[in-house]
């Protein structure tokens, strides 16, 4: 073979964009006409699945495998074949740093083979003046998109997948129907979380277990759970640009545009509201110190018990019976030398089931209920944030209103309809501003609590571990045991007091 043969690769990629171009195929077949052509020797062909964007290499999973291989020290190709440079990169800045590193410094070539250039400086400014056009009609192009986007958001059509819940067939126009099996699921979701007031990973964690799966087939996670009790698609509304993927964060709330869809919903308002409202409250109270949802421990007792020595959660160990060790619970601080106790505060499972078994049993006899005071669940102050937040996205709509009429989107007679309808859920909200502010005290409820019940839950071998930890975390804080005395306290939640 001759020395003054190329050995080159090639690499392929289809825009995302519906501008004309050719197939991975016809692209693969003119760069094996030119390499023959031009006495090179093709050795490998570098394709990226279809639908990746240019815009960001680190994205590109095949032009990152090619990279690494041009920069290997055996030096496998002399040069890099593209039917075009925009296949290369869509960014300049990214386009002139690879093909720094590639031409400088493992001295390989970018040659597009339907955009031939000339040796040299003038070359190079030619190739420059390709790459930044091509930028220029990415930015344009992502531009006019997203106003088209817009405006179809605005009018109530939805330009994304559709969540689960619903199938959408294949077309601009067609409208998102109810999938009966998944929109089950979606009930569930609500009513685990509104209803039966199960935190977030407890609601994945049984949906998990019952064998559900997400729209895309794989597990349920809190983020995921949280995602859907916040989609108002459910509710039969439309939101669009609520999420900026380059940051991964939630965008302002003025830049969100929220509107009326064409579907039908799955969930009531006013259950879609009250599971909002606990989500916000959540968040509130989020921080140091919040126990550890029960499904994300390994016990129903995990983090319910406390060291008398140093107050550090007993943390769980499932034993060893090869080892002749049952399972028990041990002040994880003890184990580290942290604890200034003299002896190992641990006990075992079977002993601390016995011990809450008979504080609850002591609890039966004192004929204890609960004093339910509302203020601590109702905060005022939390609901007066919440409507604050709607009186601000209600701004923002004011806005893209006047907006739409101003570029010439709605008329003058829907621009005075659409400020109607928003003057009137303003004045509604107000209404409820006002009232927060001087609302009473709520009167605190008393409602008996069936211990006896509890007791058959938590020695009920049919019964999950979820369900246990939640009941004994609804009654009591924490335990706190103390083996030198060989004893378990009970502290119960703030809401619960004895009563005569």
């Amino acid at each position: 073979m001759s020395n003054s043969i190329k050995e080159v690769c090639a690499y392929i990629r289809v825009s995302t964009d519906k501008q004309e171009e050719l197939s991975p195929e016809s692209q693969i077949r003119l760069i094996k006409e030119y390499a023959q052509a031009h006495g090179m020797l093709l050795t490998h062909i570098y394709t990226e699945e279809h639908g990746i964007s240019g815009k960001k290499a680190d994205k590109r999973p095949a032009f990152q495998e090619m990279i690494a291989a041009c920069k290997d020290k055996s030096h496998p190709y002399d040069a890099i074949l593209l039917w075009k440079f925009s296949r290369f990169a869509r960014n300049i800045d990214e386009s002139t740093y690879y093909k720094s590193i590639l031409r400088k410094k493992c001295n390989v070539d970018v040659i597009s083979i339907s955009e031939p250039i000339i040796e040299g400086m003038y070359g190079r400014l030619i190739e420059m003046v390709i790459e930044w056009s091509d930028e220029f009609y990415l930015y344009n192009l992502s531009g006019e998109v997203m106003r088209g986007m817009t405006q179809k958001a605005l009018q109530g059509g939805y330009n994304s997948n559709v969540p689960i819940g619903y199938v959408k067939e294949k077309g601009n126009d067609k409208i998102p129907t109810v999938e009966p099996e998944s929109a089950l699921i979606v009930k569930r979701i609500f009513d685990m979380y509104v209803n039966e007031e199960r935190p977030l990973a407890d609601v994945a964690a049984l949906l998990n277990r019952n064998g559900y799966k997400t729209k895309r087939g794989g597990h349920f996670e809190t983020r995921t759970v949280a995602y859907i009790l916040e989609n108002p698609f459910y509710i039969g509304k439309i939101r669009w640009n609520y999420y900026d993927r380059q940051t991964n964060r939630r965008k302002r709330a003025e830049d969100v545009i929220i509107s009326d869809g064409q579907h039908k919903p799955i969930i009531s308002e006013e259950l879609f509201a009250a599971a909002g409202e606990r989500l916000a409250k959540e968040r509130l109270k989020s921080g140091y110190g919040k126990k550890r949802p029960v499904a994300s421990t390994k016990h129903w007792l995990s983090g319910m018990m406390k060291c008398s020595e140093c107050g550090c959660s007993l943390g769980y160990g499932a034993g060893n019976p090869k080892h002749k060790v049952s399972p028990h619970f041990q002040c994880w601080k003890k184990g580290k030398g942290l604890c200034c106790c003299y002896h190992s505060n641990n006990i075992s499972e079977a002993e601390a089931i016995e011990e809450v078994t008979s504080i609850l049993q002591e609890l039966v006899d004192s004929g204890c209920y609960f004093d339910y005071d509302f203020s601590l669940i109702n905060d005022v102050g939390t609901e007066k944030k919440l409507l604050q937040n709607e009186l601000k996205r209600l701004d923002a709509k004011e806005r893209r209103v006047k907006d739409a009429y101003i570029n010439g989107i709605d008329s003058i007679e829907e621009y005075r309809e659409n400020k109607k309808i928003l003057s009137s859920k303003r004045e509604d909200i107000q209404k409820k501003l006002d009232n927060t502010k001087v609302a009473a005290q709520p009167v605190p409820i008393q409602k008996e609590i069936n211990f006896e019940k509890m007791i058959d839950l938590i020695h009920n071998e049919n019964t999950d571990y979820i369900t246990k930890g939640n009941a004994l975390r609804d009654v009591f804080d924490h335990f706190v045991w103390n083996k030198e005395k060989g004893e378990m306290c009970a502290v119960l939640n703030i809401h619960v007091k004895p009563l005569k």
